[in-house]
């Protein structure tokens, strides 16, 4: 959350939503057996980029997330164009301090050939260069 997309579970949008604004797509989940609602926001134009990025790169969704809320995120990004097929979840992440990194060469052993964007400088901390560092979206126009 807050490098593609940003969400609110059970219609109680966090302060950064300015209220009565429209949500994407919602998710529903199931949390240690209690369902869960989440309504999710895309990043201005992330369709566009991920149309574009497609041409050139083999996308690879790397989430901290619990892979149940973030297949069926990757799955509404996806939307059917099969450019989201490779997806690595909060089991493939090492705990650190409270958050969670993100192990580049899970994904490549040539870290020549891999870069990450994320929101998040401790998800790629022990791959600095290859990290593209991006803002937190939090549902504010771009």
């Amino acid at each position: 959350d807050e490098t593609l997309i940003h969400s609110h579970h059970n219609a109680m949008p966090r302060n950064t939503v300015k209220p009565g604004t429209p949500h994407d797509f919602t998710v529903k989940v199931t949390i240690d057996r209690n369902p869960v609602r989440f309504f999710v926001h895309k990043r201005p134009h992330v369709d566009y980029f991920l149309d574009v990025v497609s041409q050139w790169y083999d996308l690879v969704v790397f989430t901290a997330s619990m892979e149940i809320y973030g297949a069926a995120v990757a799955d509404k990004l996806d939307n059917g164009r099969n450019i989201l097929r490779r997806r690595y979840y909060r089991q493939h992440c090492t705990p650190d301090y409270g958050s969670y990194t993100k192990d580049l060469s899970a994904i490549c052993s040539d870290l020549n050939r891999i870069f990450i964007i994320d929101n998040s400088p401790g998800a790629y901390r022990c791959f600095p260069n290859n990290a593209i560092p991006i803002k937190s979206w939090f549902s504010d126009p771009m």
